[in-house]
């Protein structure tokens, strides 16, 4: 394997990585070989330094950090047009979701897992949607988009310490947001045909299967089918959503009442009456409309489950590790 490059959000696990960056390159070394880190310096530098990485020449690039480095870490490369350039995660970062789909369960995990399992290609969502602002914009999702309750949830962890961690942050996100949320009434579209118009607590679209350290929403989805995996969830008075929490982490949310469940290729949401809040791999970019759609075998991924695996994978013996501080 020639250069590779790991993309570091030096800020991720509260500031801990950037103040560990030494222990983690013996780390990574230790597992993977010489490798160069690049860090990330304002706010979207993880595309902008992955972008440089793949037009560099690099042959594989890795993003350390949490799901939203990750997430700008794809989207640099997928900007670099150089479907070639082996892309992984090295999971450090508050809610943790990606790696759950992985079957990884933390960093010294993904190390194993990118050493040891073969790079394979797999499916990439794609989302347009409106802005804060109000104009068009698109971008790439590695794992989970959703809009509804979801972005507001968003944003508001994202502005919080996350000094709990990556599980209780986005719990007492959910439940600010529950208390908050005026729920929007959309119309849902899945290959053109209409699932349904109905007030939402959330829509949520998978190529990933969580979301929000921990949450089940596409228990279906995998990686590599060619489709996006849609669960949608009708609003409810307060006492009924704070008891659908459960069935969010077990995975059970389409036995919800009401709820609707499907799979496809494009999947649009219109809002018609007040503010679907959008959720793009944990960032909250904008709003909708927008328009989620699949680009199959788009991303050559390390670390992948076996290819065609519905299930989530094995989790990889795990070595003696000195990082233990960075495990979720």
């Amino acid at each position: 394997m020639s250069r590779t490059v790991v993309v570091v959000n030096p800020w991720a696990a509260g500031g801990r990585v950037g103040r560990d960056l030494a222990g983690l390159r013996r780390a990574v070394e230790a597992r993977l070989g010489a490798v160069e880190l690049v860090q990330t310096t304002e706010a979207g530098g993880g595309a902008a330094r992955a972008r440089e990485a793949a037009l560099g020449g690099a042959a594989r690039v890795l993003s350390l950090g949490g799901d939203g480095t990750h997430h700008e870490v794809v989207n640099g490369l997928m900007e670099a047009g150089r479907p070639d350039v082996i892309f992984g995660v090295l999971p450090v970062g508050t809610g943790g979701d990606f790696r759950r789909t992985l079957g990884v369960g933390d960093l010294m995990g993904a190390l194993v897992a990118i050493a040891e399992r073969p790079a394979r290609r797999v499916d990439l969502g794609h989302a347009t949607f409106v802005d804060d602002g109000g104009a068009e914009r698109t971008r790439w999702f590695l794992n989970l988009a959703s809009c509804g309750m979801s972005g507001l949830v968003d944003r508001l962890v994202n502005t919080s310490s996350k000094a709990l961690g990556g599980t209780a942050s986005f719990l007492l996100g959910t439940l600010r947001a529950t208390a908050r949320y005026e729920p929007a009434r959309a119309r849902v579209e899945v290959d053109g045909a209409l699932l349904g118009e109905l007030d939402v607590t959330v829509i949520a679209v998978g190529n990933g299967r969580y979301a929000g350290g921990g949450m089940h929403f596409c228990p279906h989805a995998a990686l590599d089918d060619g489709a996006l995996d849609v669960v949608v969830v009708p609003h409810a008075r307060l006492p009924r959503q704070l008891a659908r929490l459960p069935a969010l982490y077990r995975g059970t949310l389409e036995r919800v009442p009401g709820a609707l469940r499907a799979r496809g290729a494009e999947v649009r949401v219109t809002c018609l009456r007040g503010t679907a809040w959008l959720d793009l791999d944990g960032e909250a970019p904008g709003r909708a409309p927008v328009t989620f759609r699949v680009e199959p075998k788009a991303l050559t991924l390390a670390g992948a489950p076996l290819a065609g695996s519905a299930a989530q994978a094995a989790r990889p013996g795990r070595p003696r590790r000195p990082e233990g501080r960075y495990a979720s």
